[in-house]
Order: C-alpha cells, then structure tokens, then sequence
C-alpha cells in the first residue's frame, strides 16, 4: 500500500495498493486465489477537487462448499444436524472465476461560500465463468440429496453519472442547506447455462462421494458467447431543504425524489424481448434531528422510494432475470448519546420490502429464484467507546420480527432471518506490555426459520473468537503483529438459512499477519 503527495501545495495525491491470496483454507480441499489491485488519484485546489479511483479484482474459487437448498423440505420438522466444521459436500470439479474492473471519477466545485457544484461518473464491469454443485436436502435424518450441476457465463456491465448542486443560506433565524440533483444507472447483463436434466445425481451431506463423470444436457445461450437476458435503466431527481434553526439544535429535511426504472427480459437462445417493466413514482423525504442537551440527539425519518427488483445471480436456472420494481417504504426513530470517549445508540425501525428465496427446480437438482413480500420491526443498541482506561467495547444487540405479507404464507416468520443477533467486540492493553492489546470477540444468532410454512427451524448459536496485537519498533519503524484464532471451540453450526440455503459456520481458523510502515 503507497501513498504519497506532491506539488508546491501538496495538491497532487496518489495511492496504489495490490493485494494477493493463494491456497486451501479450513474447509476440505476447498482453495481460494484473489488478485486486487487498486489506484486512487485526486488533486484539489482551494475551490475545485477532482478524484479518480479505479480497481481489477480476479477471484478464484476451487472445490468451494455451496449452501444446501432446503424448498423440498417444507412442512417437515426438525433441522438436519451440522457435519463437521471442515467437512465439504460439494464436488472437487466446482469452481467459480470472476473479474472485476471498477473505476470512478468524482468532481467538486465551489463557486463561493454558499454555492457548491458536484458530478461524477462511474462505470463496473464483471465476468464470471463457473461449474457448480449444489445440493437439494430431501431427507433431514439421513442427509440424502440431489445434486445440481450447472455451469455458467454471466456478464454485467453497469454505467452510472450523478450531477447536483448544493447550497447553503440564512433566511431569518432559519439556516438552509439545499441538495437538487439527478441521477442515472444503466445495467446490461448476459448470461448462458448448461445443466443437467435427464439424470439426477443422489449423494449425501455427511457420506459425500465425488461424482467420477456429470452430464449437462440442457442448455440456455451459448456458453462461448452468452446474449443478453436482462437490461436496466434508471434515473431519478432529488431535491431537498434541510432547515436547521434553534441554534443548530433542530434539523427538519424535507424533500421528494421522482424515480423511474425500465427493466427488460431477453430469451437466453433467441434474444428476442420477453418481458419489460417500466415503473415510476414520486417518493416523500421527510426527516428531524433534536438536540435537547450536548452530546444527545433524538432523530426520525420516513424513507420511500421505488426499487429496482432483483437481477437473479449466476447460480440460478433464470439467472440474469430482472424483477419488476416496487416500492418500499422505511420509518426510523432513534436516540444517540455521544461523548467522544463512548457513544451509545437506540433505534426502532420498520422496513416493508421484498425478499429472495431459492426453490428447487424440479428434480434437476438446480435452484430457481423467486421474490416474496416482507415488513420487518426491529431495535438496535449499539454501545463503542472506553468503559476503562486501556478497556475498549464495539457492539451491540438487534432484535427482529420479519415477516411474509401476502400469499400463501402471510403472517409466516421471513425465512434465514435471525429474531435476535449480539455482536461484542472487546480489547484490553495489557498495562505491564507496551503495545500489547488482547483482544476477544463473541458473535450470537438466534433462531431462523429455514422453511416458508415455519416447519423447521435453525437453532440460534454463540460462537467466540480471540486475539491479539502487539506493535513495536524495529529500526525506528512501526510494526504491527496480529493473531487470532476464529470459531475457538471449533463449534459445528448452520450459521444461516438465508434465501433457503443452509449455510455452514466457518471451522476454527488461526491467522497471523505482520505490516510495517515504511
């Protein structure tokens, strides 16, 4: 990682960072190679900045352990037992390659005091190539299943441009800061599959065997040369007042956005349109911000706004399908306290939205992905800060009530998500070490529901980390050890059933890693 600064005034800045990863990780013949490589380059003056960030990603996946999907287990109670932390149901032959290409350009201008113009542009393309194995649990006691095989080409190429104007200025006792600006998003996606569908390969979670051959008989597309499936376009206005008045103590925004989004579907093998939604609405800001005393505030805010429904990933049998859009709508109040030294938050919060869920395809093996409507309630504590001299906390707890609204399963608790999650992060320096921090961790989920009828359910699990940082000297430069050890007990547990696939918790991992400033 560099950096440096250049120029009379320091105006010039440039930072370069590469990054790389190579080997087996803690789960059974399961290898992983990662390439990143990044630049960032800006120069401002007093009135104008201009920043520039680009970066390539190339990630390889070998043998990697995919989520089981649970559709065929609905009305069935009792959740399967985890295997081993280590152990690896999915096949040697699967992998997965992606690239990506990142960059964006960002431009401010200040034309004076009150007045501040701002665009930028950005574009993200994507390419993965991938076989994989993913297995459909039919039977909770004895772990049998069917197994998927489905390779992929999935292509994305996403353009963005955002302009606006900010301004600031005083009307009596009423201090004004204005934002109107618009923004557009293009996004084409191609996409081709192979899979199996004459044969259904059987095997098991616990007994896994290697499949010696696997035949993909049908097809979507050209894997060589996959067309497009899907394309996105979307814009939208803004334009908001935030009054702040009292002394600054009382911040009222209101405000509206106007959005519009087209999606379109293509067949995978004639590329002729097969669908096409195109949507708009006009949404409400509205939001307050109280401070009675220093250091606490109360705030409220109601958030709606239309949401471009999902493009379906590379793993499904409809990948590249884009969703309708629809509209969501978000009311949030809360409480801060804040010291510095510590802060202390308390939330309450209620979201209307749509979710994905994974359903097995038939007895190909494969999964097909679909929405269904959710409203989720929930508080949030969250506490960071010094409780003594040299003792540090960042946490906090969630509580959840998330539910399906509509359909077969109104009132039905949202599958793979938590109804609690704890999260504690503690550190100590040791007083007698100079630079020695230790360092210990717990991570607490409750209970999922893994089916849509609430049938079965994942048991909630605690699992604890610990560590340690020690910096010091060598030759008058700082350096910074750090060791962990991950899952300590080296705990078996599902650690999530989101979308219908059961997922597995990492097993116990050690790392260690040494920087150095130069």
């Amino acid at each position: 990682d560099i950096s440096r600064r250049f120029g009379q005034d320091r105006q010039f800045g440039f930072r370069f960072n590469a990054a790389g990863m190579d080997g087996y990780d803690a789960v059974n013949f399961e290898k992983r190679d990662d390439i990143a490589l990044g630049g960032a380059f800006d120069w401002h003056d007093d009135r104008t900045r201009i920043d520039l960030d680009m970066a390539y990603q190339q990630q390889d996946v070998y043998g990697g352990r995919a989520g089981i999907l649970t559709s065929a287990l609905d009305g069935l109670s009792g959740a399967p037992r985890a295997p081993s932390p280590s152990h690896s149901w999915s096949q040697k032959w699967a992998y997965s390659n992606l690239k990506y290409l990142f960059g964006m350009m960002k431009v401010e201008h200040d034309f004076d005091e009150h007045i501040t113009a701002y665009g930028s542009f950005g574009a993200q393309s994507g390419d993965e190539m991938g076989d994989y194995s993913t297995p459909t649990l039919t039977n909770v006691r004895t772990g049998d299943a069917t197994i998927g095989a489905m390779s992929d080409a999935y292509n994305f190429m996403n353009e963005s441009v955002k302009a606006g104007v900010r301004a600031n200025y005083q009307t009596g006792p009423i201090r004004h800061e204005i934002n109107a600006g618009a923004d557009a998003l293009w996004q084409d996606f191609d996409s081709a599959y192979a899979m199996n569908w004459a044969n259904t390969y059987t095997n098991n979670i616990y007994n896994t065997k290697q499949m010696t051959s696997h035949v993909e008989d049908y097809t979507g597309g050209d894997l060589r040369n996959p067309g497009r499936t899907a394309f996105n376009k979307l814009y939208s206005f803004v334009l908001s007042d935030t009054m702040k008045f009292w002394g600054d103590r009382i911040a009222l925004t209101g405000g509206f956005r106007f959005q519009d989004i087209l999606a379109n579907n293509y067949d995978y093998n004639t590329n002729a349109r097969t669908s096409s939604y195109d949507r708009n609405a006009f949404s409400p800001v509205i939001g307050l911000v109280i401070h009675p005393v220093k250091n606490f505030s109360l705030y409220f805010n109601r958030i709606q706004g239309l949401q471009k429904g999902d493009t379906v990933g590379a793993t499904y049998v409809n990948a590249g399908h884009s969703f309708a859009p629809y509209q969501s709508t978000q009311y949030e109040v809360g409480a801060k306290y804040d010291v510095g030294r510590f802060a202390v938050g308390l939330a309450f919060y209620q979201l209307s939205r749509r979710y994905g869920i994974a359903e097995a395809y038939g007895t190909t093996g494969q999964s097909i992905y679909t929405l269904a409507a959710e409203r989720s309630k929930g508080m949030e504590l969250t506490f960071n800060g010094d409780i003594l001299p040299g003792l540090r906390y960042n946490g906090g707890i969630s509580l959840i009530d998330a539910n399906t609204r509509g359909g077969t399963y109104n009132g039905k608790t949202a599958i793979g998500v938590p109804n609690y999650m704890i999260n504690g992060n503690l550190e100590y320096d040791v007083p007698f070490i100079k630079g020695l921090t230790l360092i210990g961790r717990v991570v607490s989920t409750g209970k999922q529901q893994v089916t849509l009828s609430n049938s079965m359910h994942l048991p909630a699990w605690s699992r604890f980390d610990l560590g340690a940082r020690y910096v010091f000297l060598v030759d008058r430069k700082p350096m910074t050890a750090r060791f962990s050890v991950e899952n300590v007990a080296n705990q078996r547990y599902w650690a999530s059933a989101y979308q219908g696939y059961l997922t597995m918790g990492d097993p116990q991992t050690f790392k260690f890693s040494l920087s150095v400033d130069l």
